[in-house]
């Protein structure tokens, strides 16, 4: 029995045999994702028709990784919903929002535990990544033909040794390269400090995914999972120089660099096989988003703005009433929502004294989140805010620029997991570990203060840092193992010769 595999465009994959077919991720249309920022390149909303006529006689099993719309697209899933034999599997995620979105969409879904075993002849597994308000799953597939092991945006290098182990061998094997955040994009940065903290995320991202080949020595690499790519805001997002949104040219030259050369760069609805298109695709010119903005709505357009300011202070004051009984630190810096230029046109979450204000100068730290009154609407309905955020829309600038956990999370989680997710943060587990580094030892915490990644798998590069293997996170050796850019530390101490520690975990 033969299997077929096929690209249909972002991290949108179809396998199927003549009574199977698993469609992942698949996000299909023409409106776009995050409020209508975010669009397919190259744009595969046309393909839909031809991937449900695909799966129309076959029993039909779609994954979903994680809820970020670019992933989880309920107009692609409500043209799929009638098909007579569907489910959807899902990670056994501890946020339960995918679970009950699919449940009002009345669509069939099974929840996988790490690991649990699904499929007929088309088996597969997945992994998860389930750490406050960020949760993310990569699927192991197996076929009688081939095995795909598809990470897509989901941060588990640091584990990739252990599954190396685990798993058969890789025939294909595909992860995110692309950017999928709004740092640095929205934030207030001169320009060239702009363009140098987008090289270096780049860089890192690049690293990763090089990382991945090397250690799962696949047949093949399928990039996927971006880029996107943003026909209605600024121009200089879809150039790919400059952003974090790059684009295969990018990809294909780093990898080239260092000698990796099986690498597929298929179409939207090419077959994946040793034969598919070796060539990266190119970023779009300004004629193919001009004509494209002109064929397509504007989705954010059309969003109705019924802002208030009443209404926007009851939200903060039921997040801050979530938090009340959490202890956070000194010194976390404050929140300033602001919609205009006048004092009184702004509301100021202190997070530390669990205080909301309006109509004063924030004092630093604080992040201030600046946008139009309609993206503050949005903040009050039902719409999760992360998606919000991704619809980069808003101007950010941090006084001083330095990162916090903690202001993040409130940003970005839902009503129903923010307490957790803070505690879970301030809550990260102290062991510590030893590594050693052109023969000097040094003593350390195991897990990231960013998002708990395991720094026994981190590599130290040539200026002495610490590199987390799940974000790039740099902490400076000789600096006690300071991160400059956040002020977080994982508390890094030289050890005598003649003094160590036995560490069974260490490097």
């Amino acid at each position: 029995m033969n299997a077929d595999f096929t690209f249909w465009g972002h991290n949108c994959f179809l396998i199927e045999t003549d009574r199977e077919a698993l469609l992942l991720d698949p996000w299909l249309n023409d409106i776009g994702a995050f409020f209508g920022s975010w669009h397919q390149w190259p744009p595969n909303g046309h393909l839909r028709e031809l991937v449900k006529k695909r799966c129309a006689e076959k029993k039909l099993s779609i994954f979903l990784s994680h809820e970020h719309q670019d992933h989880f697209d309920k107009s692609t899933l409500a043209a799929l919903s009638s098909h007579p034999d569907c489910t959807i599997f899902i990670p056994a995620y501890k946020d339960k929002y995918l679970l009950e979105a699919l449940g009002q969409m009345n669509m069939r879904t099974v929840e996988l535990a790490e690991g649990e075993q699904a499929g007929g002849d088309i088996q597969f597994r997945i992994f998860i990544d389930d750490s406050g308000i960020n949760h993310d799953a990569a699927i192991f597939v197996a076929t009688p033909g081939f095995t795909f092991f598809n990470q897509n945006d989901c941060k588990i290098f640091d584990r990739l040794s252990l599954l190396k182990n685990e798993l058969p061998k890789i025939d294909y094997y595909s992860v995110q390269f692309s950017g999928a955040n709004w740092h640095p994009s929205c934030f207030v940065l001169p320009e060239d400090q702009r363009r140098l903290v987008a090289t270096k995320k780049v860089l890192s991202k690049l690293r990763n995914v090089l990382s991945g080949i090397k250690i799962l020595g696949p047949r093949f690499f399928v990039p996927a999972a971006g880029p996107a790519f943003f026909p209605f805001l600024d121009p200089t997002l879809n150039a790919g120089a400059g952003t974090i949104f790059v684009h295969q040219d990018e990809l294909d030259k780093y990898l080239a660099q260092n000698r990796i050369q099986n690498v597929l760069y298929p179409r939207p609805g090419e077959r994946v096989d040793e034969h598919a298109n070796r060539l990266p695709i190119a970023a779009p010119t300004p004629a193919e988003i001009n004509q494209y903005a002109a064929s397509h709505p504007d989705v954010w357009e059309g969003i109705e703005d019924n802002f208030s300011v009443e209404r926007f202070a009851d939200v903060l004051r039921r997040r801050l009433s979530l938090i009340a009984s959490i202890a956070l630190p000194p010194g976390t810096p404050s929140i300033a929502f602001r919609w205009g230029s006048e004092k009184s046109q702004s509301l100021v979450v202190d997070l530390v004294g669990n205080a909301l204000s309006q109509a004063q100068e924030p004092q630093t730290p604080c992040l201030v989140l600046s946008a139009s009154t309609k993206y503050f609407s949005l903040m009050c309905g039902e719409d999760r805010w992360q998606d919000i955020a991704l619809s980069l829309r808003a101007s950010i600038e941090r006084l001083p620029d330095v990162y916090n956990t903690i202001v993040n999370i409130f940003l970005f989680a839902d009503e129903s997991n923010l307490a957790e997710s803070l505690i879970r943060n301030l809550n990260l587990s102290r062991e510590r570990i030893v590594i050693e580094h052109q023969g000097q030892k040094y003593e350390i915490n195991r897990y990231c203060p960013h998002q708990g990644g395991d720094l026994a798998y981190a590599t130290i590069d040539d200026e002495l840092h610490v590199v987390c293997p799940r974000h790039s996170w740099r902490f400076d050796l000789a600096c006690e193992g300071m991160c400059k850019t956040s002020g977080m530390s994982i508390d890094a101490v030289k050890l005598d010769s003649q003094k160590q520690p036995e560490s069974p975990t260490g490097k």
